[in-house]
Formats: structure tokens, C-alpha cells, sequence
């Protein structure tokens, strides 16, 4: 028999300060079953005794049904309402859940261990991407997967929280090793391509990406920006609400400037900078129009979120110090800025070329006096 107390992950000794914030847990085994599972109500040991004592009765007199909570009922009854009421990525939550609940969804939450997992990774990295195109599959990458565990992993985590579950599993479980960086942006030649095919039915998509590009903001803060947030006055653009959850200051360069001047002689009275001028409502979707714009260009491989990748490398290349772009792009490292920026072929070359434009070092060499005097020193 075993009864601790465990907090933030950690099992406690009596001594450690930590000692009354924690919750009793008891552990055993008994008739092929294994407890492991906190007690939150009791506050003294001997509670905690109690409990454990009457879960043994229970087995026993085979009464013991611990909670069967299906992970499909609990996804929809509480991880996606929370994450639609906290999260501005809740979309991508949704799309996450669906293969996660394809495969773990008939299974009770306490069922899930971590060889299932394994199995559920190894499917589900063996399952190509279909996208739009269902006769041109792509494999799905690495990252991919890790992502679906990702949100896993939060799902199981919730459900310990409230207490359904004894442990999270996937604490136990490794990621895929991931193919390094992506290293994506657009040349100044695709732009001129990409540029070409945003017109007409896909203009509004235009000035998305001019602001894209020369900001560096997400496509969410973009499609997401207010008038009130736009500063004409001192040229600068406010980041209310971000995806790290802290405000930022953008300044506008004379490209960004010239074209919201221009959107903003015919909102009128909409809140929203991009919006749907019937309604008003806020444009919450690019997808398609930029799908299509990048296949009438001809450029491949190309996401909207590359424009901060070259957003950044171009910033780089102009000398920009690292600290600045992390501050633009809204990170809280330079470690993720530097994922961001890459060197671009001329860079590279100019950085080579920088070697033929110097003298090599010239050797010293010491009169072979000096050498047998050194020798003769070192040997004593």
C-alpha cells in the first residue's frame, strides 16, 4: 500500500514546502486492477487511508467503476468549448481533434495508455495529406504529427485536471524527430508573380499580403484589425490581442501607410480594417483565394504564414538588428526569430567574396635563435 502526496508532478517528503499545497494519492494493486489515483477531498493521511480502504471494499465486492468517460464526450463536452472561449488558434484545435477522435474516440479516458499512442503516431505518420486534392497525396511530415500529439496531450491534461484521469500518458511518449526548420519565403521575382494574380475577385487579398509583408503580422492580426488600432498620426499599428497574449506596437513604412489610406476613404463606418463591405463583418478566411493565387502563379510550397519568414529574412539582410525583428514579429526569443530568418543566396555569396577582398595573414616567424633558446627553455 502506498499513500504520498504529489504536486505540480512531483512526489513530496513531509519536509518539502510544497508539503500543504499537495494532494493525497494512493497506489495498489488488487485482483488484476492498478490504482493510482488522487483523493482530493481528504486533507489528513488517515483520510486518505479511508478512501483507499473503501476502493478495496469496493473491488471487492466488485462495485468499483471508476469514471468511463469517453474521450470523444469529453473533447466535445469540454476541451473544445474551452478552447473556442480562450484560445484565437481554436480552429486549429477543432481540425486536430477530428483524427484524434477518429482513433481514441470510443475508448474511456482512463483506457488511453501510452503503447496506444505509439500506435495512434505510427497511423497516423503512415496517412498521407489529402488537402483539396485527393488524387495528389502528400506524406505527412513529422511536425505534422507532433502537432496531433500536441493537442493530445493538452486533452489529457485537462482531463487529469478534473481529476478523470490518474496521470497523462503522452508524458510518457516521445515526438517524432522533425526534419529541421522550414526555410520558405519569397523571392523578389514571386512576388511580382504572386502580386500579378491579386486582382480582381482576390484584391482584397492583395492588400492582406502588402500588409503581411511589410509587418510581419500574423494572418489572424491581420484579419483581425480594428480602425481604432490604426494610427495615422504616428504611423503605427496596435496589437491588441496576440498569439503569445501580449500587446505590441508595429510602425507603418510608407507601403503599409499609402494602403490603408486608401482602405480606409471607403470603409465608411466598418470596425474592421478587412471586412466584407455588405456587412462589416471581418474577413476570417483567405484560404482558398490564396491557394489559387499561388497555383496561377506558379509557386509551390508556399503558405501565407511564409510572408513573416520573409518579412523577417528581409530585415536581415538589410542589417537589421535580431533583437528589433524579434520585437516586430511578437516573439518572446531570439531563439524562434532565428527560425524566421534565413540567409539568402546573395548574402551568402557576398559573405564568400568578403574573403578575396582582404590579404591573407602573414606567418611570423621567429630568427632560429630565439626557437633553440625557447626549446632550451621549455626542456630545463
Amino acid at each position: 500500500m502506498a499513500i504520498y502526496k504529489r504536486y505540480n508532478g512531483r512526489r513530496l517528503r513531509r519536509s518539502d514546502s510544497d508539503w500543504g499545497k499537495a494532494t493525497w494519492w494512493i497506489e495498489f494493486s488488487l485482483q488484476g486492477q492498478y490504482i493510482r489515483q488522487s483523493i482530493p477531498g481528504a486533507w489528513t493521511q488517515a483520510q486518505a487511508e479511508r478512501a483507499e480502504n473503501q476502493i478495496r471494499e469496493a473491488i471487492y465486492e466488485r462495485k468499483y467503476n471508476p469514471s468511463k468517460k469517453l474521450f470523444s464526450e469529453f473533447v466535445d463536452e469540454t476541451f473544445l468549448p474551452w478552447s473556442r472561449a480562450n484560445k484565437r488558434s481554436y480552429r486549429e484545435d477543432e481540425m486536430r481533434c477530428v483524427p484524434l477522435k477518429d482513433f481514441f474516440g470510443e475508448n474511456h479516458l482512463r483506457d488511453i495508455k501510452p503503447m496506444m499512442i505509439e500506435r495512434f503516431k505510427r497511423e497516423r505518420l503512415a496517412t498521407p495529406t489529402m488537402h483539396d486534392k485527393p488524387e495528389r497525396p502528400k506524406p505527412r511530415s513529422p511536425a505534422s504529427v507532433n502537432r496531433d500529439l500536441a493537442c493530445l496531450s493538452k486533452i489529457l491534461s485537462m482531463a487529469f485536471d478534473n481529476e478523470l484521469i490518474d496521470s497523462n500518458p503522452m508524458r510518457r511518449v516521445r515526438l517524432l524527430k522533425e526534419n529541421g526548420s522550414r526555410e520558405r519565403f519569397i523571392t523578389a521575382d514571386e512576388e511580382v508573380k504572386l502580386f500579378a494574380k491579386l486582382t480582381g475577385r482576390r484584391d482584397h487579398i492583395r492588400s492582406v499580403v502588402t500588409v503581411a509583408l511589410n509587418t510581419g503580422m500574423r494572418r489572424g492580426e491581420i484579419l483581425d484589425l480594428q480602425w481604432e488600432h490604426v494610427n495615422f498620426v504616428a504611423r503605427t499599428i496596435f496589437i491588441a490581442k496576440s498569439k503569445t497574449g501580449r500587446t505590441r506596437t508595429i510602425p507603418m513604412n510608407d507601403i503599409v501607410f499609402a494602403e490603408l489610406k486608401a482602405l480606409k476613404q471607403d470603409a465608411g463606418t466598418r470596425d474592421f480594417v478587412f471586412s466584407v463591405s455588405k456587412t462589416g463583418v471581418n474577413i476570417d478566411s483567405i484560404k482558398t483565394g490564396w491557394r489559387n493565387a499561388c497555383a496561377a502563379a506558379g509557386l509551390v510550397d508556399l503558405r501565407f504564414h511564409d510572408t513573416r519568414h520573409t518579412f523577417a529574412t528581409r530585415l536581415r539582410a538589410n542589417g537589421v538588428h535580431e533583437w528589433d525583428i524579434r520585437d516586430l514579429l511578437g516573439h518572446t526569443t531570439t531563439r524562434m526569430t532565428s527560425v524566421y530568418t534565413h540567409q539568402t543566396p546573395a548574402n551568402l555569396r557576398q559573405a564568400v567574396t568578403t574573403l578575396g577582398q582582404s590579404k591573407p595573414g602573414r606567418v611570423v616567424r621567429f630568427p632560429k635563435k630565439n626557437r633553440d633558446s625557447e626549446r632550451e627553455r621549455k626542456a630545463g
